[in-house]
């Protein structure tokens, strides 16, 4: 899509000299050209015979012209999401000619700054709108990216080390058709697809997975100028009123997105190393994120779409969308909506296009609601009675939910850019503070941060390295083992100036001790103001859940942006956010200041930055003050940060630049720079603020990771996670070896929890052994699954095969599996069936059904609601990230090679996705049930691996599998069953513990 300046006139196009004009009354006929601007207006029936005496209020009238209009019809008033209309909206009239802002209105700024390779593709940024034109879209504009240098030709002394490589890209901006590729390889392989394509068209197989027909008309409407009734300008939040209620002028500055410069310049050519110039790597992947995922929306659109009423008095639609299912196309709250009207019958536009932002996302109903005034304007003054007439109000009518809307809109959507602008500006801050001039506090916090080294924490050949403890009474939560005390009482007592990671596989205890280090760091140090963040909303809300029991309202807040619906919030956390206007809000300054827990998104985070509440200009602020107040004093004491703890969980499923928008609110200030060094004789009781807050991750880089749609960028490791990147430098991989048997006497700047206290000892055999390196140790006390269909009740894991084939909705939008699905739900059935006998006795809320498919999980639903079954979860495997079950049942669905690499490029699917799989086969505490097409799975190796395991073990059930016992992945725990196995078996579980432990040495 392309924003212009507005022609004073939008010439016809594709009109016949002599032609029925379907705007006026049936049969009148023009001669010669035809009008000035003949798809401005649109058609709609002739309601002129409503104008008969006893006509109801607001009936349509004729025009000279040939227009049908409403009677006395009210000027329209301001649209905002709560009540009104804008005086700015135009009337709909004949030439629709807009209205002249009143006289003294400021017009919204326009954005100049943007380069015109970026213009028109995102939402308008807070305080603008867009113009009242949207011209035809050029072609798309592609970034060709060719691939990254392979390792393998350089020599070993320039090879860089992993997470940290140099990235150059040679990068060739280009102006090239929609359907172009990024990559040369692509290129060929499109031109093979198409020559494919051409070959199925010359056969008479007809295919129900093909590409569904658009005709030619819907394209030419899409590409057509329209006059866009754009929506009235965000306000800026937090507004500048509340800046300016406790800051000075000279200290407020400009907006996130002004101080962003993603979108001055088109995609750079290169991106430099991350060491080198640490602001212009992300800046440059982060531009070929945005790009990639402009050039996704522009591709989607919703082809001769109707809409619906969901609010008329907010004026609130909504649409069906059946791709958001499984996120395609990836929407927001907050992005943007193009409607541009078709005329079915005319097979011809109207010339007219509004602009709507989405206000909620209904993912599993396919549905989203959408924000747009001048579209109920529209439909006030153009749509007339439906048969029977519903409401009337006002002399308007009035639409409800239940009426059909005889209108359809070709519907394309527009991203915002708004986490884009976050994250280029943490990045800057960070790469600021770095690249300062002056030895500072805040330079060497931002490098120990980001780029630790050994020296950081073993300069001082003679410091005290004793790994100090808490009083045993003082722990809040008595059930911690050792590994989480440790990481809590390092935390507590600031032992460590770079980040200390706590690394945790599913069901350690991550999350718990996360709340307990919260709590002890309140109890014993009791200046502190925490920042705790989590990369989603859902996570955030689980922190303050678990803190809601120890700590009061006045003493948390949970803040959230006012884009967030209330229904998103948990009941229970309500009392913990501030709300303002009918949606959330940021307190008073003073209130914040008294806040000693923040929680927050790692996102909404930057409300704290566009607040000016980080550490640095609160340290200004009182600079400031202070220096008003005495002038002639020299200050020589440090400025103590506000923000003196920011911990972050489920950290590793965010890239790094979103990591960095809390981090840079929690970095020291530039005042006072006289550092205090890390003490290692700290006594309880007596600790010592510090000008450098601790800095705290929590998470599994094993488990789903942040989502990155630009290859280019994933090749380039935006997709590797802040802890990802830490963990592999090597003041903390020193540590990695031997994780189970570390000496917790010494201190080290990370804790790797490895007890699980989830699952059943055969449930981790093929995780521990696949994904974390051999080092898990079960320690759950779960009751026992008893259940006939297991093939050995020793190990409670079982493989159901299945050849039935997977089926599709909406053109390939989600996907589904009749087969899997009977087998799923037979499957519960018997498992109920003898749940009586299992201890405790199994019951259908305990059961847990995952799928990577949302219509895989409907259509399980459906089923289980007719077996009365309901109270049976299904969800998807990202539903259930974080949680346990004692049984689990996963549906595979995929059963055909042929949709394997669409699922690749989109992200969907078990096969190939290592992480969704991991998440997948580690929630179950007593029973793990996996239903799939083995022949499919074992194409990726670390589901063959998987099913070897099951194989090796007589855990399989169904069609013969074709696959040959190696012994990779023989895990530790399964060794201890090698008693058990006959002597082939015995020998191939010998080979693969001794080629594990020479790999481990």
């Amino acid at each position: 899509m392309q924003y212009g300046p507005q022609p004073p006139i939008l010439q016809a196009a594709g009109h016949p000299n002599s032609f029925s004009d379907p705007r006026r009354p049936y049969g009148v006929v023009i001669s010669g050209p035809p009008p000035l601007h003949p798809q401005l207006n649109p058609y709609y029936p002739p309601w002129n015979f409503l104008s008969s005496p006893g006509s109801p209020p607001g009936a349509f009238r004729p025009t000279v012209d040939g227009w049908y209009m409403p009677p006395n019809a009210p000027p329209p008033m301001h649209p905002n999401h709560h009540n009104g209309a804008d005086p700015s909206y135009s009337a709909y009239s004949p030439t629709l000619v807009a209205t002249p802002p009143s006289v003294g209105k400021p017009l919204p700024p326009m954005d100049t700054w943007v380069h015109d390779f970026w213009k028109g593709r995102f939402a308008p940024f807070p305080g603008t709108t867009s113009p009242p034109s949207l011209l035809r879209k050029p072609t798309s504009r592609v970034v060709k990216i060719m691939a990254p240098l392979d390792p393998k030709s350089q020599s070993p002394t320039q090879r860089p080390p992993p997470h940290s490589s140099d990235v150059i890209f040679e990068t060739v901006i280009k102006y090239v058709p929609i359907s172009s590729v990024t990559d040369s390889e692509e290129m060929e392989k499109e031109k093979e697809k198409e020559k494919e394509q051409e070959k199925e068209e010359k056969e008479t197989v007809l295919d129900k997975y093909a590409d569904i027909f658009i005709p030619q008309y819907l394209q030419d409407i899409q590409n057509q100028p329209h006059a866009l009734k754009a929506l009235p300008p965000i306000s800026p939040f937090p507004s500048l009123d509340y800046l300016q209620r406790f800051l000075p002028s000279s200290i407020i500055d400009a907006s996130t997105s002004l101080r962003s410069s993603i979108l001055s310049n088109p995609p750079p050519a290169t991106a430099p190393s991350i060491s080198a110039a640490y602001h212009q790597h992300w800046n440059a992947l982060l531009s070929w994120e945005l790009h990639k995922l402009a050039v996704e929306k522009e591709q989607i659109v919703l082809w001769k779409t109707g809409i619906k009423v969901s609010d008329w008095d907010l004026a609130e639609f909504l649409v069906f969308v059946p791709g958001i299912r499984e996120n395609t196309p990836r929407l927001d709250i907050g992005d943007m909506i193009v409607l541009r009207e078709v005329f079915e019958a005319q097979k011809v536009g109207s010339g007219i296009a509004f602009e709507g932002r989405v206000v909620a996302l209904r993912k599993r109903e396919g549905f989203i609601h959408f924000f747009c005034p001048p579209l109920k304007v529209h439909i006030q003054t153009f749509v007339g009675p439906l048969n029977p007439p519903r409401h009337i109000q006002e002399g308007q009518f009035v639409f409800t939910p239940q009426d059909i809307l005889p209108l359809l809109f070709n519907i394309s959507f527009v991203p915002t850019a708004r986490p884009s602008f976050l994250m280029d500006v943490a990045s800057r801050t960070l790469h600021d503070a770095m690249s300062g001039p002056h030895d500072t506090n805040r330079r060497r916090a931002a490098r120990r941060w980001l780029f630790p080294v050994p020296d950081d924490v073993y300069r001082d050949p003679m410091a005290d390295l004793v790994q100090r403890h808490l009083p045993d009474e003082s722990w809040m939560d008595s059930g911690l083992n050792e590994e989480q005390k440790v990481a809590v009482s390092s935390i507590v007592l600031h032992e460590s100036p770079v980040p200390f990671l706590i690394i945790g596989p599913p069901g350690t205890g991550k999350t718990r001790t996360t709340v307990e280090a919260v709590l002890q760091i309140l109890r014993f140090s009791l200046d502190s103001c925490i920042i705790l963040c989590a990369p989603s909303n859902p996570a955030t809300d689980t922190l303050v859940m678990r803190l809601r029991s120890a700590l009061q309202p006045h003493e948390m807040l949970r803040l959230n942006h006012p884009s967030r619906t209330f229904a998103e919030v948990p009941l229970e956390i309500r009392q913990y956010c501030y709300v303002e206007n009918d949606g959330y809000s940021l307190p008073p300054w003073d209130v914040l200041m008294r806040k000693r827990v923040v929680v927050c998104s790692c996102l909404d985070a930057g409300i704290l930055v566009d607040a000016h509440c980080t550490n640095n200009a609160l340290a200004r602020l009182e600079a400031d003050i202070v220096g008003s107040l005495h002038p002639r004093r020299q200050i020589k004491e440090p400025i103590m940060p506000h923000w003196t703890h920011l911990l972050i969980d489920e950290a590793a499923q965010a890239a790094e630049p979103e990591l960095l928008i809390p981090i840079s609110v929690v970095l020291p200030g530039t005042q006072g720079e006289t550092s205090l060094a890390p003490s290692t004789g700290l006594s309880f009781g007596s600790i010592r603020p510090s000008v450098t807050p601790q800095l705290v991750l929590c998470g599994d880089p094993n488990q789903l990771g942040p989502i990155v749609t630009s290859d280019a960028a994933r090749d380039a490791e935006l997709d590797v996670s802040l802890l990802q990147r830490l963990f592999d430098r090597p003041v903390y991989c020193a540590h990695h070896a031997n994780a189970s048997a570390v000496d917790l006497s010494k201190f080290r700047p990370h804790t790797n929890l490895v007890k699980n206290y989830r699952s059943h000892p055969a449930i981790l055999m093929p995780p521990s052994a696949i994904f974390y390196d051999d080092s898990l140790v079960p320690c759950a006390k779960n009751g026992t699954i008893s259940w006939s269909g297991l093939p050995n009740p020793r190990l409670p894991l079982l493989f159901i095969g299945s050849e039935s084939k997977e089926e599709c909705v909406d053109e390939r939008a989600s996907w589904y599996n009749t087969g899997e699905i009977k087998c799923t739900v037979d499957t519960i059935v018997s498992l109920l069936a003898e749940g009586a006998s299992s201890s405790p006795p199994l019951h259908a809320s305990e059961i847990g059904v995952m799928s990577a498919f949302r219509e895989q999980v409907w259509k399980i639903r459906e089923r289980l609601r007719k077996e009365r079954l309901s109270a049976v979860d299904v969800g998807t495997v990202e539903d259930y990230q974080g949680r346990e079950m004692r049984v689990c049942i996963i549906s595979c669905v995929r059963s055909s090679t042929r949709f394997l690499k669409d699922d690749l490029s989109r992200g969907l699917g078990l096969v190939y996705e290592r992480k969704r799989m991991n998440v997948a086969i580690t929630r179950a505490k007593e029973l793990l049930v996996v239903i799939g097409n083995a022949a499919i799975l074992q194409q990726d190796p670390f589901w063959r691996s998987f099913l070897q395991f099951t194989l090796r073990n007589k855990l399989y059930s169904g069609p013969t599998v074709d696959l040959e016992l190696d012994g990779n992945y023989v895990s530790r725990l399964e060794s201890e069953l090698v008693v058990h196995f006959d002597e082939e078996e015995r020998g191939v579980a010998m080979a693969g513990g001794i080629a594990r432990e020479i790999l481990r040495e």
